[in-house]
């Protein structure tokens, strides 16, 4: 493949390219570089239109755009040099991944499917050339959750294991992707590595009782398949890692857990229950829009320590976490391949720049 994207572009602007951009997640990240870099944004995704409507409002450095059929733009779609991509559509990961390193792009990807993750890595670093870099792991989980991870890590030294709980906002009005990509998941089996070896398991299928930072105390959270505990135990040198889902209404949280029970995914139709899950949080929302994402972790000495950062929305702060690796990208601060975020940034690096949104919670030690 030739790198029609930025041959017709050099010495051009340097521009981020987010596909999916008009999104609840992609809109994010657009306003927030527009805010917090000088760099030119262009909007993508499956309708040209909606990205046009979406840049009305934005300003000159808003630019949509519609994608290439062998390139990621065409020749003549923009007059700013493509630097990043960042992804938020998940089913087209390998593809954009695979354009983005052959035309020398940054890539970044806010998948939470481990396949797709390794997918992605395995044909960046397949490439003995590469010249890019590509950022896996971006967002709240995986994202904030490895970085607390890697934080325990610094600080109690080699650890045995992690439970990592992940509490949302039952009234954060999410996208019908991410709606749809979380009840697609209710009751499937998946694999984890324990520190007796991998054992089968499936989501809403295990619970687990855990006391996290106030305002939420005791909760019951259960296995559920985000990506970070699959990518963690190798990036970190981790023996075992668990993720455990729970909303801040305990209501919902059941509602969850029964659903998984019932097979309702068998006889209801994923794209109906995701968008009469979505009318509610809009027009009758059963709790907030924080979320709170906490890790207890075990060292290999016995020293247990917990760590938790909160929000105020999910799709707001997956938008901060992807612009901060966007803009280090553009800075080009680190090396060509493919790297999950808690191999090049810090939770200290992503707090500071994202203050605004997010916040450590006091530590529980345990």
């Amino acid at each position: 493949m030739t790198n029609t994207t930025n041959a017709t572009t050099e010495g051009a602007d340097p521009a981020v390219l987010v596909i999916g951009g008009y999104g609840a997640v992609g809109g994010g990240i657009v306003r927030t570089l527009l805010r917090d870099s000088r760099c030119h944004v262009l909007v993508a995704g499956r309708s040209l239109e909606r990205a046009r409507g979406f840049c009305q409002a934005l300003g000159p450095r808003a630019t949509a755009v519609a994608l290439g059929e062998r390139s990621l733009l065409a020749p003549e779609a923009s007059p700013h040099r493509v630097t990043v991509v960042v992804n938020c559509v998940e089913e087209a990961s390998p593809r954009i991944a695979m354009q983005c390193q052959a035309t020398d792009i940054h890539y970044v990807d806010i998948s939470a499917t481990a396949s797709v993750l390794d997918a992605v890595r395995s044909q960046w670093m397949a490439d003995a050339l590469r010249r890019s870099s590509a950022v896996l792991s971006v967002g709240v989980a995986p994202g904030l959750t490895n970085l607390l991870v890697r934080e325990a890590r610094d600080r109690l030294g080699p650890l045995r294991h992690a439970d990592i709980t992940v509490l949302l906002g039952a009234g954060e009005v999410h996208g019908l992707a991410a709606i749809r990509w979380t009840l697609d998941r209710l009751g499937t089996a998946f694999t984890v590595q324990t520190t007796a070896g991998q054992r089968a398991v499936r989501a809403f299928g295990e619970a687990r009782p855990v006391w996290l930072a106030a305002p939420h105390g005791r909760r019951t959270a259960y296995r559920f398949d985000f990506s970070d505990q699959h990518t963690l135990p190798r990036t970190l040198t981790l023996q075992s890692a668990a993720t455990w889902l729970c909303f801040d209404s305990r209501l919902v949280t059941q509602a969850f857990a029964w659903m998984a029970r019932l097979r309702v995914r068998r006889w209801l139709p994923a794209y109906g229950l995701a968008k009469s899950l979505a009318w509610v949080a809009a027009h009758a929302p059963v709790g907030g829009s924080g979320f709170m994402v906490q890790v207890d972790a075990l060292s290999q000495a016995g020293d247990r320590a917990s760590w938790a950062v909160a929000g105020d929305g999910e799709a707001t702060c997956t938008a901060a976490v992807a612009a901060k690796v966007a803009r280090t990208l553009l800075a080009a601060r680190l090396t060509p391949g493919a790297h999950h975020i808690e191999e090049v940034l810090t939770l200290d690096e992503v707090l500071k720049d994202c203050a605004s949104v997010l916040r450590r919670v006091e530590s529980n030690q345990m």
